[in-house]
């Protein structure tokens, strides 16, 4: 007998429990899908870590005073929507959404030691020269004395090395880099000031969510159609950029995202590099058994099978990496924009050799990589797809945006 309420009193407390742990359970996963909550708890601190930092001068920066200060107008904090691994939070100021982002930690130390073994730190005027030869070396951009000046936008005290490191965090961050550099081109999300290793850069409004099976049988093909075609003419102006290409080795749906005035951005330049530079990382003679030891993401490398070693160039490009993870995706449960899209004959050729081009259609040296004559043929495939979808959709392409640029077919690679 006394077993048996033992049983049944062990059994209700179990039953208790798992209830109140589901109960948990439930309520957390409520509370962390509003983004407030999410902010308080997980991001906050960055914040004050941030203004504590600024407070005992060791971080320096426009962005600073904004997010610290007494008078600062920005409100709505919260977590980012879509990606967090990038950026920390989120916050408004006069209406625009600003995104907080903080620099990857580098080991490249700034410092020396004298023969009394104590730390030693480059003069202000020695900081600039180390910024201007690393931006040499790393993206192959020459800047003036007056540009440096302004890049390192807030003035650094000579007796504060603190500052200068935070400083030189910010400028071995690629994804700042690319921001800063390329600001002009308007291809990155544009930074809006620092306070040490934390930038803050424009918001983007995501134009299409994480893919899945129930997204695309319910989305509308013809927006598809269209965020296919605008980032087609992203790659054309990453490959028309000055003094070299730029390639991304990570091309994701969810990081393209537009500015308030509608330009298409990508919302992170972490694996984005300028061409020379990437192709020196992938045939830097790193030992391999097979190709895929010499990618770098979906950036291809190849491996020389004599040498045992990462010996080529990139064998891939832009417009591979779109066809093959953009337009089509992983399959049933990555699903990319052409899934569940009626295609010709002739088109499912074409995308087939964009994924794998054939001899007559590569870029000379990189076997992997299609030409322009065959980006551009897809390009203008998906453009009559599109302006089929709007018709069929009793739309006109472009009514109420501008649509899709009609781009001439040429023989250049």
């Amino acid at each position: 007998m006394l077993t048996a309420v033992r049983r049944r009193f062990r059994l209700g407390m179990q039953r208790t429990v798992l209830i109140a742990v589901l109960l948990a359970v439930g309520l957390f996963s409520y509370a962390f899908l509003n983004l407030k909550f999410c902010f308080k708890l997980m991001s906050h601190r960055s914040l004050n870590l941030m203004c504590q930092k600024f407070e005992q001068q060791e971080y320096s920066g426009s962005l600073c005073e904004e997010l610290c200060g007494t008078q600062s107008t920005f409100d709505n904090f919260q977590c980012p929507l879509n990606d967090m691994k990038t950026i920390l939070f989120t916050a408004e100021k006069n209406g625009d959404m600003y995104a907080v982002k903080l620099a990857r930690h580098n080991d490249d130390e700034l410092s020396w030691k004298n023969t009394k073994g104590e730390a030693i730190y480059p003069k202000i005027e020695e900081f600039h020269e180390i910024v201007k030869l690393h931006i040499i070396l790393a993206y192959n951009v020459t800047l003036d004395d007056n540009m440096i000046r302004a890049l390192v936008n807030q003035e650094i005290a000579d007796d504060n090395s603190q500052q200068m490191v935070s400083f030189w965090r910010l400028f071995k961050d690629n994804n700042y880099m690319m921001g800063k550099l390329f600001d002009e081109e308007s291809v990155f999300p544009t930074v809006l000031g620092s306070c040490g290793p934390y930038y803050a850069t424009e918001g983007l409004e995501i134009v299409q969510s994480n893919p899945s099976i129930m997204q695309y049988l319910a989305s509308n093909r013809q927006q598809r159609l269209k965020h296919a075609l605008n980032i087609m003419e992203y790659i054309f102006r990453m490959d028309e950029m000055k003094p070299e290409p730029l390639k991304m080795c990570k091309m994701q749906v969810n990081r393209f995202g537009t500015t308030p005035e509608r330009r298409l951005k990508y919302q992170s330049a972490e694996h984005v590099y300028v061409e020379s530079q990437l192709d020196k990382r992938l045939s830097r003679g790193v030992k391999c058994q097979s190709d895929k030891d010499c990618h770098f993401h979906s950036c291809r490398g190849m491996c020389n099978e004599e040498r045992q070693a990462c010996t080529h160039i990139q064998q891939n490009n832009n417009f591979q990496i779109f066809c093959e993870h953009i337009l089509l995706g992983g399959g049933t449960f990555q699903p990319g924009l052409l899934s569940g899209v009626r295609l010709t004959r002739p088109m499912q050729k074409v995308l087939k050799m964009c994924v794998q081009p054939p001899k007559e259609h590569q870029v000379s040296g990189r076997q992997q990589a299609p030409n322009m004559q065959l980006a551009v043929r897809l390009y203008n495939d998906l453009k009559q797809l599109y302006q089929a979808a709007a018709a069929a959709a009793g739309n006109e392409a472009g009514e109420d945006e501008p649509g899709p640029r009609q781009i001439e077919e040429h023989s250049g690679d």
